[in-house]
């Protein structure tokens, strides 16, 4: 499964720009219809080791959490991919 960006993105467009399998879409391409950028879930492979590209990136704490069934160890489904 893929990350989730959550409602608490700021829209800055960092994690566009990191992720490798240009997976994330902005608000306007967002196939949902939500005013929130979107991770295709088909696509996104949770690149990176341990922390995703886009979470890297991302400077709003706790705004990209690990999706359902999470392929990366350790990673728990609904928590923040980067913790500080």
């Amino acid at each position: 499964m893929a990350v989730v960006i959550t409602d608490i993105c700021i829209s800055c467009d960092a994690c566009l720009d990191e992720c490798p399998t240009e997976s994330i879409v902005d608000n306007d391409e967002n196939p949902t219809g939500e005013d929130i950028y979107f991770v295709n879930g088909d696509t996104c492979n949770e690149c990176g080791d341990g922390e995703p590209a886009c979470a890297e990136a991302c400077p709003t704490e706790g705004c990209i959490v690990w999706g359902e069934n999470p392929k990366t160890d350790g990673a728990v489904a609904g928590e923040p991919c980067v913790v500080d």
